[in-house]
């Protein structure tokens, strides 16, 4: 169920990712680049991890906080944030 929540929320920022199109010579975003793109916008002060705080903005990713946090550390680095996206 959490992941289902999850996976909701990205699909629906995803999207924003992609909505820029590539200039003549640019490759276009490739999927990886665009989870990051979705961990930048919930990192919101730019630090490389997202806060419980931050985490609080987004319900599917408030959900799934504690689980993803693998170190227990109290904040999920992108490593973490991109095995929820399995």
């Amino acid at each position: 169920m959490k992941k289902l929540m999850l996976m909701t929320a990205l699909s629906l920022t995803v999207p924003f990712a992609y909505a820029e199109q590539p200039y003549a010579g640019q490759p276009a975003t490739s999927a990886p680049e665009a989870g990051s793109a979705v961990f930048s916008q919930i990192d919101t002060d730019q630090d490389g991890v997202i806060s419980k705080q931050e985490a609080s903005s987004f319900s599917a990713v408030e959900v799934m906080f504690e689980d993803a946090d693998a170190n227990r550390d109290g904040a999920l680095d992108a490593d973490e944030f991109s095995q929820t996206q399995r």
